[in-house]
């Protein structure tokens, strides 16, 4: 497999700066066309790269989709000890940055796994794995006594998949709200349903 991938001018790039380029090029895209309106030729101009340059990192424009969801899932595990104070709040506003950060991504994500069954199915193990690792969360929460018990499993879930609507429709419409009303309007929900001190 080659290294390097040719631009439309016919210079070399290596092989994981064109993935970037195809990557950052199709996010910058969807910032002003929905993704049912995107084309592999569109985000190719965009990269400035050949249109078979795209096939050998991506199938199509929905496994471009599903490999960006592996970056994010990454992306949303970085928050510290979770039985630090401050923990709930360093969550909330990791979530708030990446869907500020990628919200184009994540809307077109959303977009797409109602019309392909592969993004379909990524995004729902994408879900599921967000779901369980707040249930995760919770459980600690609970053993250290920072935590009433309760039915960790379903809160976590009504919470993750609030939060992935609201945020979806807070910080990535045609009118984004301040990121910091968003991260207040999170606390408020979570440090209310959990019963715990903000």
């Amino acid at each position: 497999m080659s290294t390097a991938s040719q631009t439309s001018r016919g210079t070399r790039v290596p092989a994981a700066a064109a993935r970037q380029r195809i990557e950052e090029a199709a996010a910058r895209l969807l910032h002003r066309v929905p993704f049912r309106e995107l084309t592999v030729d569109a985000v190719m101009a965009e990269a400035g790269l050949a249109r078979t340059v795209f096939y050998r990192h991506f199938a199509g424009l929905a496994h471009l989709l599903v490999a960006r969801l592996e970056d994010l899932r990454e992306a949303l595990t970085r928050a510290g000890d979770p039985l630090a104070p401050g923990y709930t709040e360093a969550v909330l506003r990791r979530a708030v940055e990446v869907f500020t950060e990628h919200g184009a991504i994540l809307r077109a994500i959303d977009d797409a796994a109602r019309r392909d069954a592969d993004v379909e199915a990524a995004y729902r193990e994408f879900t599921e794995w967000a779901i369980e690792a707040t249930a995760q969360l919770f459980d600690l929460g609970i053993e250290a006594g920072n935590l009433q018990p309760f039915d960790t499993r379903n809160v976590a879930r009504a919470l993750t998949l609030l939060n992935r609507a609201y945020l979806l429709d807070a910080l990535t419409g045609a009118e984004p709200q301040d990121s910091e009303v968003v991260l207040g309007t999170l606390m408020t929900v979570w440090t209310r349903t959990l019963r715990v001190e903000s």
